[in-house]
């Protein structure tokens, strides 16, 4: 808003030179930022580098001392025959050859070296126990002969004899001494016998890392396992006796955590001794559980850093000051042309509000601004061209054309409107096809089609409307088969009971008469009526009255008949195995009476009186095809008669009915009598 009078030259000259601020700052950050962590990465990296081998060269002298004891106990352990004179002389010469060790010793167990502690008791080398212990040192200047002590308790001792393994102990003072001992196990036939050890004094190693310097004024200096300063250039009476938990620092204490973790690394801190903000880069030493402590001032680590930011940013000021310049002088080079394109603007919009549009922009402007007023005449001609296929779509869709689309290939929110034109058209020929849709299936009584396409104001009127004729209707025509399923329901009753008093009076009728030939034709007679009118009962019971449970329908039937011939059980057995198979009426009752006919034959002439046997019924719907096979094990149909031209009226029914259902009837005499029938 404040810019919102000012000129454009000026915005120009602004937005350049603040953009180029912004754009030089964040680039000069980014490399100030960038070369900073490289210069504190080699700063780093360099003083780790010197922290690393100064830990390197104190681990080699340390794995010389612990390779000086392992020669001399492999020495002594080797050697059956070594005297205890011959052993001192051995001992003397290697301190005298290594003038850096203050002591060399070996310590036996009792009786371990030659089995004569007793003759050597308090003499020289040996104590009251005669035990070859003798310590080789120098403590007093010159070299002397003493017994070891306080082997029996101290770790120097203890420590091999317990694990077998080499030690080097921690620091400590011996004859105002601050020296540390390696000590090797000797060893005979993988027992223990005794230890051999040399001390080596430390002032050494505090005057070698006195020497220490790191940068300008850093320094270094060593602390064992448990943070106890082994070399310190400050105050030397804190040697041996002060630990960096005890220099008041909190920083101190997480280093001397990292150490006796046996880990590396490095910490930005104050310097206890200076005040100074400085890092501590410490390594561990491997033989020992040493660690090597380098301390830098932390304005050496980025000395060079601070030097390089301030070259950057006086490149960055002469920088701003340039493009300022530049920027004045681009802005004006083109703000005539841009006036003459805003003159031009404004012509075009005064005829765009009168309606003319068709009125275009002179497009022989520079080169450079050419873009400008090509752009705005492919703007009008976006704009008109939509505005012409709307009123096309819509004069189409007031003559009733619903299947008309917009034809134009537009983008952003003029394809917003196209859409919308075309999402109406196709909603209305989608809401009107949908309602068509349902009235042409009430002309067919079909009432289950709902609309799906509501529509919405009036439109919903019309559909709501629709659907809720349909359901009165649907609710109409669900009344009327409800009154069909009951008429139909009652006249199966009716026909079920008609067959059965049918049934009833074939049974009575046939008592007036003695001739058994009369009386079975009256049986045969009443299982027909009954194998009908079980059908009848069955579709009584069924849900849609339409099909019925020909397997349940079987059982009930062969039933019927074992009792109406009186069938003894324990002679003859009717095995059925049946699928559960679903037939309509019209096939159900002339399948029943084959079943009725073929079961009765059985019973009647396939068994003698007495004989055992089986009569089985099989239902198998296998692929959609269906297959009756009716049978029994007796004495099997003759040979010498053709079922299918007898005179028999139950086999001339059981081939009228099969034929009558498209049935294909066969008859297997191989093991008694088989009749199998299939259905498509």
């Amino acid at each position: 808003m404040i810019l919102e009078n000012t000129s454009l030259k000026f915005k120009l000259i602004l937005y350049i030179v603040v953009g180029t601020i912004i754009v030089l700052a964040a680039s000069t950050a980014m490399t100030i930022s960038t070369v900073t962590n490289q210069e504190e990465q080699l700063a780093y990296e360099q003083a780790i580098q010197i922290a690393g081998k100064h830990a390197n060269n104190f681990n080699g002298d340390m794995e010389k001392y612990l390779a000086i004891a392992e020669t001399n106990a492999a020495t002594v352990g080797s050697f059956d025959s070594l005297s205890r004179d011959e052993a001192n002389a051995m001992l003397r010469e290697t301190l005298i050859t290594h003038p850096q060790l203050v002591g060399v010793y070996v310590g036996y167990e009792p009786d371990a070296f030659d089995g004569q502690d007793s003759l050597y008791a308090n003499t020289s080398g040996h104590d009251a126990t005669g035990r070859f212990i003798p310590y080789w040192n120098t403590m007093e200047g010159t070299v002397k002969l003493y017994p070891l002590i306080n082997y029996e308790d101290l770790s120097y001792y203890q420590g091999p004899k317990d694990t077998k393994e080499n030690i080097i102990t921690e620091p400590y003072f011996y004859e105002k001494l601050f020296i540390v001992s390696y000590v090797a196990p000797i060893m005979k036939d993988d027992e223990f016998v005794g230890i051999s050890g040399v001390d080596v004094s430390l002032n050494y190693l505090d005057e070698d890392i006195g020497d220490v310097q790191a940068f300008e004024t850093g320094y270094a200096f060593v602390v064992d396992r448990e943070g106890v300063l082994v070399t310190y250039p400050y105050n030397k009476d804190w040697i041996g006796k002060k630990t960096l938990y005890d220099l008041g620092i909190d920083d101190y204490s997480l280093i001397a955590d990292d150490i006796y973790n046996g880990n590396s690394g490095h910490l930005e801190t104050v310097d206890s001794n200076t005040g100074e903000d400085v890092v501590m880069f410490y390594e561990p030493v491997e033989a020992g559980g040493f660690s090597f402590i380098l301390v830098v001032p932390r304005d050496e680590i980025f000395a060079g850093v601070q030097n390089l930011t301030h070259k950057l940013m006086m490149i960055s000021f002469v920088a701003i000051i340039f493009m300022g310049g530049f920027s004045y002088l681009i802005a004006l080079s083109f703000t005539n042309t841009i006036k003459e394109i805003v003159y031009d603007f404004k012509k075009i919009s005064k005829d765009a509000v009168m309606g003319r549009l068709y009125s275009r922009a002179k497009t022989d402007v520079e080169e450079d601004f050419k873009e400008i007023p090509i752009g705005l005449n492919e703007i009008l001609d976006a704009v008109i061209n939509p505005i012409h296929d709307t009123i096309n779509l819509t004069t189409s869709l007031s003559h009733g054309k619903l299947s008309e689309r917009s034809k134009m290939e537009a983008k952003g929110e003029f394809k917003q409107l196209s859409d919308t034109l075309d999402n109406f058209a196709e909603s209305l020929d989608t809401m009107i096809e949908d309602s068509n849709r349902v009235l042409t299936a009430f002309q067919h009584n079909d009432f289950s089609q709902k609309i799906e396409v509501h529509g919405e104001g009036d439109f919903g009127i019309l559909t709501e409307g629709i659907e809720e004729t349909r359901i009165t209707l649907a609710q109409i025509m669900d009344e009327r088969k409800k009154l069909e399923e009951v008429r139909k329901k009652e006249i199966h009753h009716r026909i079920k009971n008609n067959l059965q008093v049918i049934s009833s009076l074939l049974d009575l009728e046939s008592e007036k008469f003695n001739d058994d030939t009369v009386i079975e034709a009256f049986r045969e007679s009443q299982n027909r009526v009954i194998s009908m009118a079980l059908v009848h009962e069955e579709l009584y019971k069924s849900q849609d009255m339409e099909s019925i449970d020909f397997s349940d329908y079987l059982m009930k039937l062969v039933n019927e008949l074992s009792y109406s011939y009186m069938i003894e059980k324990e002679n003859i057995k009717v095995k059925l195995d049946l699928d559960i198979v679903f037939i309509d009426m019209d096939t159900a009752i002339p399948l029943g009476m084959i079943v009725n006919e073929l079961v009765s034959n059985s019973l009647k002439h396939a068994f003698k009186p007495g004989e055992e046997g089986k009569i089985f019924v099989d239902l198998d719907l296998t692929d959609g095809k269906l297959t009756l096979t009716v049978g029994d094990t007796g004495v099997g149909f003759p040979e010498d008669i053709d079922f299918t031209a007898t005179d028999s009226l139950g086999l001339q029914l059981v081939t009228t009915l099969a034929s009558q259902i498209n049935g294909i009837i066969e008859l297997d005499r191989s093991e008694g009598t088989k009749f199998r029938i299939r259905l498509n």
